[in-house]
Formats: C-alpha cells, sequence, structure tokens
C-alpha cells in the first residue's frame, strides 16, 4: 500500500495511523497542541510553540512531557527563571514504575484507571464518522484523522482509542529516566541563570599569619606520619571555597552537578582549578599551606574539637544516599551546601572541613614519604618541578599523575574531615565531591 504525503508524514513523526476502513485525508496538526508546538519547535519559531505547550500545560498541569516540552522552550527563549518553575514542578511529582494512568472522559462521570499504551496515535473520530454523510466520502472529503490515546481500562480489561480533545490524563508520576533528565535540565537552567548574573572576578582573601606547627597525625592514615614541624610565612587564603558565579565569571564554564550561584565549584580537574587561580594572579595552596590554614592554630583531630555532631561541617549524614553514611547525626544538607554554612574555623575559614575535597598544588608522592625529607622552612611539596610539565609527559608513574586534595566533603564519612587527613586522585578526575580554593604568596617587605 503506498502511503499519501500526510499519511508518511505521520510515520516519519513516529505516530500510529489508523483509517478505520476509510481513506484519511490530510490534516492539520494544530488538531493536537502538543504536535503543532513540537513542530514549532523544530523550526525554531520559539515563541509559537510557547503557545502550543502553554495550552497544553494548562489543560493538563500535571502532564509532565508537556511540562518539561514548555520548560525547553522557556530555555530557548532565556526566561530561565519560568523554565527552573516548570522543571521544579516536574520534580515534585513521585517517581512510579509502569504507565498506569488515570483517564477522565467528556461525559463521563467517573475517571478510571488504565494503562496508557501509546500517545501518539491518529484515527478518524467515530463521532466525526457519525456527522458525515456518505456522499461526503464518495466526494473524497472523508473526516480528518485526530489526534488519539490507546488505553488500556485495568477494570474492562478492554483496550480503546480515545480522542485526546475529549479526553484528560492524569499521570500518577513520572519514570526514573524522566527525573534523571529533570535533574540535568535543571542544572543546564541554574548555570544559564548564573551567567545572567555579575560574578566577581576576586576572591575574598583573609591574611593568614607566620608560624609553625606540627603536620601530620600518629593516629591516623600512614601517609599521614611522621608528624613532623613546618614553618610558614604569612600568605592568603580564600575566604571561601570558590563560589560557581566567580568560577564560571571568569572561565565561560562550569561543570558542576549540583549547582547554584554561591554554591562551591565542584566535578572540575587539577587543571582547571589551578588556570582559574593562575588567571587571579594566586596558586593552589601547598598541603603545608592548606593544613597550617586548617588547624588555625588547633592540635584537636577537627578544627573545632575531637568529635563531630553535625553542627561543624558538611559530609555524608543521616539524609546522605550513600552507603558510608553517618545515621547518628544530621548536618542539614543530602549534598552540597552554600559556601559558608557552617562555622568559620579561627582564622575566619570556611569549609576547610567538608562541603567539596580541596585540591591541592602538591603531587602524592608515593616513591619516598616527603614528610620524612620535608625542609621546616615553607615546604613547596614533593617534584615541584613537576608542575611545568606537558600532559603527555605527566602519563605513567603515579606519583607524577595523582595530585593530593584536603578535607573532606559531602560524600565522604566524618573522619576524612580531621585536619591531617589526605587523599589523592588522578590530576584529570572529575568528582562532585571536589572543588578547591586559591592561595596567595605575600611580597616580601623590603629590608630596613
Amino acid at each position: 500500500m503506498k502511503l499519501g504525503f500526510h499519511s508518511r508524514l505521520l510515520w516519519a513523526l513516529g505516530l500510529t495511523v489508523l483509517f478505520s476502513g476509510q481513506v484519511a485525508t490530510a490534516f492539520t496538526e494544530e488538531a493536537d497542541p502538543l504536535l503543532a508546538g513540537q513542530r514549532a519547535f523544530s523550526e525554531g519559531k520559539y515563541a509559537e510553540a510557547e503557545q502550543w505547550f502553554g495550552q497544553v500545560v494548562a489543560k493538563a498541569p500535571d502532564d509532565y512531557k508537556a511540562l518539561r516540552a514548555l520548560a525547553e522552550t522557556k530555555i530557548k527563549l532565556k526566561k530561565f527563571a519560568e523554565a527552573e518553575g516548570l522543571i521544579d514542578r516536574i520534580l515534585k511529582m513521585p517517581v512510579v514504575k509502569g504507565r498506569n494512568v488515570r483517564v477522565i472522559v467528556e461525559g463521563d462521570p467517573q475517571s478510571h484507571e488504565a494503562e496508557i499504551v501509546d500517545e501518539r496515535v491518529m484515527a478518524v473520530d467515530p463521532s466525526a464518522l457519525e456527522k458525515s454523510s456518505g456522499n461526503a466520502f464518495i466526494r473524497g472529503h472523508a473526516a480528518k484523522p485526530v489526534p488519539h490515546y490507546r488505553v488500556y481500562f485495568l477494570k474492562t480489561g478492554k483496550m480503546k482509542l480515545l480522542p485526546k480533545s475529549k479526553t484528560r490524563i492524569q499521570y500518577h508520576g513520572i519514570p526514573t529516566a524522566t527525573r534523571d533528565q529533570a535533574l540535568m535540565l535543571k542544572a543546564q537552567v541554574r548555570k544559564s541563570l548564573i551567567s545572567t548574573q555579575h560574578g566577581r572576578s576576586e576572591e575574598e582573601m583573609v591574611v593568614i599569619p607566620a608560624g609553625c606547627f606540627q603536620m601530620g597525625s600518629d593516629q591516623g592514615n600512614p601517609n599521614e606520619r611522621p608528624v613532623h614541624k613546618v614553618c610558614l610565612s604569612s600568605f592568603q587564603m580564600g575566604k571561601y571555597e570558590v563560589r560557581q558565579r566567580n568560577f564560571q565569571a571568569v572561565m565561560g564554564t562550569n561543570p558542576s552537578q549540583n549547582v547554584g550561584a554561591d554554591f562551591q565549584v565542584d566535578s572540575l580537574t587539577w587543571d582547571e582549578a589551578g588556570d582559574y587561580c593562575k588567571k587571579l594572579g594566586m596558586h593552589l595552596p601547598t598541603e603545608a599551606e592548606w593544613e597550617y590554614a586548617a588547624r588555625a592554630g588547633t592540635t584537636t583531630p577537627f578544627y573545632w574539637g575531637p568529635t563531630v555532631s553535625g553542627k561543624e561541617a558538611n559530609f555524608c549524614d543521616s539524609v546522605c544516599a550513600l552507603n558510608i553514611r553517618e545515621p547518628r547525626v544530621t548536618d542539614g544538607f543530602k549534598h552540597t551546601a552554600p559556601v559558608g554554612s557552617f562555622p568559620a574555623n579561627p582564622f575566619g575559614l570556611y569549609d576547610m572541613a567538608g562541603n567539596v575535597g580541596e585540591w591541592i598544588r602538591d603531587w602524592m608522592d608515593v616513591e619516598k614519604n616527603y614528610y620524612l625529607v620535608s625542609p621546616e622552612k615553607d615546604p613547596p611539596g614533593p617534584r615541584s618541578e613537576l608542575d611545568a610539565c606537558m600532559r603527555v609527559d605527566c602519563i605513567g608513574a603515579q606519583s607524577i599523575t595523582h595530585k593530593v586534595y584536603r578535607g573532606g566533603a559531602w560524600n565522604q564519612n566524618a573522619g576524612e574531615l580531621r585536619s591531617a587527613h589526605r587523599r589523592d586522585s588522578h590530576f584529570q578526575l572529575r568528582a562532585e565531591g571536589t572543588g578547591f580554593r586559591c592561595a596567595k604568596t605575600l611580597a616580601a617587605k623590603p629590608s630596613p
């Protein structure tokens, strides 16, 4: 059987075409606002698509597909706040399995539980056939195919075609995949919203006074030993972990998974962190600078004391979805928290423990224990000359490719919040629990 142009168009759109024993004539997409909106969107007519999708949402406010389509259209029109509101409506819906819906048909006082089988069926409306005379079909003016739902009624066990113009579908929830897509779309919207703000290109810095401290811990992991004396000249340290609005304003990108203008950047590589600091005339802190600034004169495992109650920092607590969570305490955040949400340490630095781990300038020396040979005065870290190595030359030995990050994170346990705790990862790693802050060397005072 050869299909006409309009029938071929239907097949190209992935629609089911039913003719009810009659020859279907041309139809207009306007018979289905959702279909009309999809066509307008594909043609770049976003204002028109907005109107069509808006009609669907007005009639079926819980139609998550229409909500998502309208949100995507709002993004194209740069109406980011409105788009985020629509996405939030999707995310408030429960996640369900299957395609069970409640069907409300015009003229039927009762609603019916059903399973939706197909949402894109084009068929001749039986009521249109009843109103048409036989002569109309002979003359070639058959009733036009219109959009239908194909549903399976759970109570009666019968399959029916229902015209969309006379039927309303109530969704009980959204599929897991739809929720994941909505979360990704929300992250995109938030990054777009950040780009409309005026991010600051400077970081708030705190002057860290010169002094000496005992670096490392004899009670922690082997790589924290031996405890050794370190003395540092005065330097500056970022008061907060670098915010996304600052990073995005300077770098033009935002790799973060947990998106928000005043949330810290996450999921960036060591290179990207270092490049940001360099653009501002600063550097990633050395391990010695970081631990000295984190301890802020304290000698307890955590800079606030010997134990964790959940009020001091953001880590994998009772609401954390990971299996390492600590069920006995709650810090108030499932993922990251806006910078400065927890008390500062004695130097006035925020989130030196928790929220995100922070990239450090030093390589993790696994060939020898740098703590054994570290100079007492302003230790630069092991193999500092490799800061300038070409990335292709850095591939190979773990002692070259792995960088240190410090401080613990929202997706790590409470023990990793200790000031002496050390971890390392490949310098190209992107992880939700990794961010950074910058440090700056103070200019030496001229001799009298």
